[in-house]
């Protein structure tokens, strides 16, 4: 039986914070999320596993409502129901206080070369066993990759390693 609209519902006018422990939080759920639908789960059955909707997994895979508003405690909840560890969803990347320069752009150069690949994070997190979330806090400058993130990433989207390194190196300490 559908659900019926309540036209009595008030629309939420605060603003949410941007919380990056959230987001990493919230991805490493919605990297799951995605292995499971690209496993031939349904939304229902996403939803009944969490106690929810097929609309609300549906705006969460569209990325129209997911983690900015979604508390903690229910990323445990669901996190519990994915048998996603506690540790798992904690970024222990960001207690440091910044990467440095090379770093950075060691992730920004795996980035572009993902995208000339045509290729999601998602995508190379199936073929690298590298977690979509740690993917794309490298793309994004929050984390350093480690050695084995770096061969499963550059194996994925078939770069040379050393390419990115010695692109990077070049970028860094000839603007300095």
């Amino acid at each position: 039986m559908p659900r019926q609209q309540n036209n009595n519902r008030r629309i939420s006018k605060t603003v949410v914070k941007y919380d990056p422990e959230n987001a990493y939080a919230w991805a490493v759920i919605m990297a799951k999320i995605t292995a499971l639908r690209t496993q031939g789960k349904t939304m229902q059955q996403i939803g009944d596993l969490f106690g929810v909707g097929r609309d609300t997994v549906s705006r969460w895979i569209s990325k129209e409502f997911g983690g900015e508003k979604t508390t903690f405690g229910d990323m445990l909840r669901y996190a519990k129901a994915l048998n996603i560890p506690f540790e798992e969803l904690l970024n222990e990347n960001n207690k440091q206080s910044s990467i440095s320069k090379y770093n950075h752009r060691v992730g920004r150069i795996l980035h572009e070369f993902a995208e000339d690949s045509d290729m999601h994070s998602t995508d190379i997190a199936t073929s690298s066993n590298v977690p979509a979330a740690e993917i794309d806090a490298i793309f994004s400058g929050q984390s350093a990759a480690t050695p084995e993130q770096l061969y499963g990433i550059c194996t994925a989207i078939e770069v040379n390693a050393s390419i990115v390194l010695k692109r990077a190196a070049k970028e860094t300490y000839s603007t300095q």
